[in-house]
């Protein structure tokens, strides 16, 4: 017979047993949070340090983000290798993400189909479902309230904590409008403490300027943030154990076409702290052993998959309700102004009118075209000059990634038909960028009038390899261009050269939006030289 208190002992061994199958050991692995700041473009040196923890045996227990910092590390969470997050960052076609809003309504920039291209990105997971914890800081706008994002859909989240108030409308989460966790807390390592870490390694991404001017209004509001906004991280990264600034200081918020630089610079501060990190680590578990490791993520074949199917959904997503600006050129490159109207399947076909100032191709114009993504370009228009209608139709389709072959048709216009190859870039360096165009032109309605054939080559020379910035508000780069055009009969050896020269910038609007501006003057034999001037955007 067992006694009773053998049986007080086998239980208490049975509960122990139990026990130790459902909590860790005393032991364990010390809790390592590592806590993603806010920055826009310089955030991207937070892949660098995230390579630098894998070579050096860092474990990552669990993930804290704000704006550029919650991206990077919601999809790290998710399952994404390193390399995984460099290819989805240095080929980031911004332009397919962003809509500028006009009249805005929140904010300049529609980021709907930003959130849509990161949700796909993200498999549509929620936060239950990602492979590390992972809290997605963000502010809600009507209190100031800082949130630590733990539940519901990853994408939503995310938005929101990278939505600059003004510039991104505010994100609508269970009837709540939330904005850049950045206002409040831009290394967050206070929710790390918050919720278990016991070792909490933060990174700040902040700026500094090289030159302060007193007298520049847009630079002393941008020191005021500054100031604001450090005091807050100041507060909130007392129980940070080890805080990495990556050398970017004096680089732009907006210069995302400096991927590459970003990520080897946040390596390399990662390096750097190394030693400290560790430290920091044995401090909490001094048996702990440091051994490399890496995440595995997708194949290159299925990233690639990935990437294009959440830019796909991203260029599919109806557009919001707008009256938008209309700059257009007709066939000899003169400027036309007016305005199309967009909504919902109309974010596809552009409605609207133009008014031209070309004596040959302006006058007042009407249109309805179809833009939609993978589909040929077209567009139907009437046109009214001196009395009379002119009635048309043109069309364009991809050839490649550079080049792209148009065609015209018109009644009552300056020419009946046309042909053009297009190639936007034959040769490229760091400093010039060559293109070139050919046509075939039908002059006339008469069967025996001319066909014209017509070659042009046009080159930029660039003054600086890289984008300036200009207030944190828009990255320009400047340029000269030059162009020779020859256009002759068909069957005839004897060609009409025009020249063009002429100054330019290609322009970043919020370091997102492309633009191209340039101004300059045509010449040709026997014409007085006629002014240029030159609008482009992306579509």
């Amino acid at each position: 017979m067992i006694s009773k208190y053998s049986r007080i002992i086998l239980l208490s061994i049975t509960i122990m047993v139990g026990l130790s199958q459902t909590l860790p050991a005393a032991s364990s692995t010390p809790a390592v949070a590592v806590v993603l700041g806010g920055g826009a473009a310089r955030g991207f040196s937070h892949i660098g340090l995230i390579q630098a923890f894998e070579e050096n045996g860092i474990p990552i227990h669990m993930l804290v983000g704000t704006s550029m910092g919650s991206i990077v590390a919601s999809l790290y969470a998710a399952g994404y290798s390193v390399d995984n997050l460099k290819t989805i960052v240095t080929n980031l076609d911004s332009a397919k993400l962003v809509d500028i809003l006009f009249p805005p309504r929140g904010g300049l920039i529609n980021t709907e189909r930003l959130k849509r291209y990161l949700d796909v990105l993200l498999m549509h997971k929620t936060f239950d479902q990602l492979e590390i914890p992972f809290y997605s800081v963000i502010t809600e706008l009507a209190t100031g309230r800082e949130v630590a994002m733990h539940h519901g859909n990853v994408a939503a989240a995310v938005q929101a904590s990278m939505s600059i108030p003004a510039l991104f409308p505010p994100v609508e989460i269970d009837g709540v409008h939330f904005v850049d966790g950045g206002m409040k807390n831009a290394v967050p390592a206070n929710v790390a403490k918050n919720h278990g870490a016991d070792v909490i390694i933060g990174v700040d991404v902040k700026k500094e300027l090289k030159e302060i001017d007193f007298d520049n209004i847009l630079n002393d509001i941008q020191l005021a943030m500054w100031f604001m906004i450090g005091g807050y991280v100041e507060i909130n990264t007392k129980d940070a154990d080890v805080i990495i600034v990556p050398d970017v200081k004096y680089d732009s918020y907006m210069d995302y076409q400096k991927a590459e630089f970003f990520i080897e610079q946040g390596y390399l501060a990662g390096l750097r702290h190394m030693d400290q990190i560790k430290a920091a680590v044995l401090a909490a578990d001094p048996d702990f052993e440091f051994l490399p490791y890496s995440q595995p993520g997708l194949a290159d074949s299925e990233l690639a998959t990935v990437i294009q199917q959440a830019e796909r959904v991203a260029l599919e997503t109806k557009r919001p309700f707008g009256l938008m600006p209309e700059f257009a050129f007709s066939d000899d490159s003169a400027l036309k102004i007016g305005a199309r109207a967009q909504y919902g399947g109309l974010g596809w076909f552009r409605i609207g009118y133009r008014y031209g100032l070309s004596k040959e191709f302006g006058g007042h114009e009407l249109f309805l075209g179809l833009h939609k993504p993978y589909w040929p370009k077209a567009e139907l228009f009437v046109r009214f000059l001196e009395n009379k209608a002119n009635v048309g139709v043109k069309a364009s389709v991809p050839i490649g990634e550079q080049a792209y072959l148009s065609a015209a048709y018109q009644i009552n216009g300056p020419y009946l038909w046309q042909l053009r190859l297009s190639n936007d870039s034959i040769l490229m360096g760091k400093h010039f960028r060559l293109w070139s165009t050919a046509a075939v032109t039908k002059t006339e309605a008469d069967p025996d009038a001319v066909l014209l054939g017509e070659f042009g080559a046009n080159l930029k020379f660039y003054f600086n390899e890289e984008y300036d910035s200009l207030f944190e508000v828009t990255l320009a780069r400047p340029y000269l261009y030059g162009g020779l055009c020859m256009a002759a009969p068909l069957g005839q050896f004897e060609a009409d050269p025009s020249y063009q020269v002429g100054i330019g910038a290609e322009l970043k609007l919020f370091g997102l939006y492309p633009l191209d501006i340039h101004i300059g003057v045509d010449f040709q034999r026997g014409s007085d030289p006629s002014w240029r001037i030159g609008f482009a955007k992306e579509d």
